[in-house]
């Protein structure tokens, strides 16, 4: 009687265990679905989610990817700057990315950003150019997007 007691004991216990580990396991899981939830409203979910991790509050969220916008936008101008003579899809990026504004609302700044940066996008398609700065001012059209649909969410 005392091992079919100790039995039972036994399995209860593994029972429990398993429990606690399939709540832990879905509590890991939810709190991943919440993260990436956010980013999947963006059109680029894969430039969100690095910039994003662990982050559930979409004003937070926001916050961290223009952080990333700004720092990433410094880099460019310094790299356009050095190229922008003689080169007009480049001076084009330069301008836009020195541009300042005296704007009410994060929205239309965010949204004025992704404009500009689709301007210097587009001055290299016209060019049909291919270069290093090029490449950075799509990142930065991207990340500025995902910046201007984290900032709805709040």
């Amino acid at each position: 009687m005392a091992g079919r007691d100790t039995l039972q004991l036994h399995v209860v216990a593994v029972v429990v265990s398993v429990a606690v580990l399939i709540f832990i396991l879905f509590g890991q899981v939810a709190e991943a679905s919440r993260r990436m939830n956010l980013c999947s409203h963006t059109a680029y979910p894969s430039l969100c989610q690095p910039l994003v991790k662990r982050i559930t509050n979409p004003s937070r969220a926001t916050h961290r990817t223009i952080q990333a916008l700004e720092a990433k936008t410094k880099l460019a101008l310094a790299d356009a700057a050095r190229f922008k003579n003689g080169n007009q899809a480049i001076a084009t990026c330069y301008d836009a990315y020195i541009r300042k504004r005296d704007v009410m609302a994060l929205n239309m700044f965010l949204t004025a950003a992704v404009s500009d940066y689709g301007a210097c996008v587009e001055g290299f398609i016209d060019a049909n150019q291919v270069n290093t700065v090029q490449n950075v001012a799509v990142d930065l059209r991207k990340i500025s997007s995902n910046c201007l649909t984290l900032s709805t969410l709040i």
